[in-house]
């Protein structure tokens, strides 16, 4: 009986650790939400065009003009409704927030990790997060900003990962070696 508990336990840790080691978590998961897109005819799908204007305080003001789409916020991961929905915004091809109007600000002090030209681009999507295609490509808009090597994240050390990830592999080892060594102690005495 003792044996069989030690032995789930010590699977529980190993996976515990694995999933530390690996920096992967479930509760990290993230997904879009969308599982489908929406195809649409070249005719009758929605378009954007982004004026992009630098803030004076960092940053730029961007504009997303669109035709044939609705803003619909209090829509949002909710049922389809063809012309309907919100955007996905991406720096460099990495998705950094969504948007429920036309009007949004690119704080690059939050989101860019490096200088120079940067491609900022929106998705136009569904209400369910799936993306409006046309032709199989997304519909949405793009732009070129040049960010200021002063307006980035800072790049942070990160010592203290590397030292909590190494701290939970060591105890969740220890853990595992007192387990198994109770439970051969267990079998012995009995």
């Amino acid at each position: 009986m003792y044996y069989i508990y030690h032995v789930k336990l010590i699977r529980i840790i190993a996976a515990a650790c694995i999933l530390t080691l690996a920096g992967g978590s479930p509760a990290l998961a993230h997904t879009n939400g969308a599982t489908s897109i929406h195809e649409i005819s070249s005719s009758a799908a929605p378009s954007a065009k982004l004026i992009v204007t630098k803030d004076p305080t960092g940053g730029f003001n961007v504009q997303v003009q669109t035709s044939r789409f609705t803003w619909r916020p209090d829509m949002a991961s909710m049922k389809h409704v063809e012309g309907e929905g919100h955007a996905h915004v991406y720096l460099d091809g990495q998705k950094i927030m969504r948007i429920y109007n036309n009007w949004f600000h690119l704080n690059t002090f939050q989101f860019a990790t490096k200088p120079g030209e940067q491609l900022v681009s929106i998705e136009l999507v569904g209400n369910d997060h799936a993306p409006y295609t046309t032709e199989g490509l997304p519909v949405g808009a793009e732009a070129l900003v040049d960010v200021a090597a002063d307006e980035i994240r800072p790049q942070e050390s990160e010592p203290w990962k590397f030292i909590a990830g190494g701290a939970t592999a060591v105890s969740l080892i220890t853990l595992s070696l007192l387990a198994l060594r109770s439970s051969r102690r267990n079998r012995s005495q009995g």
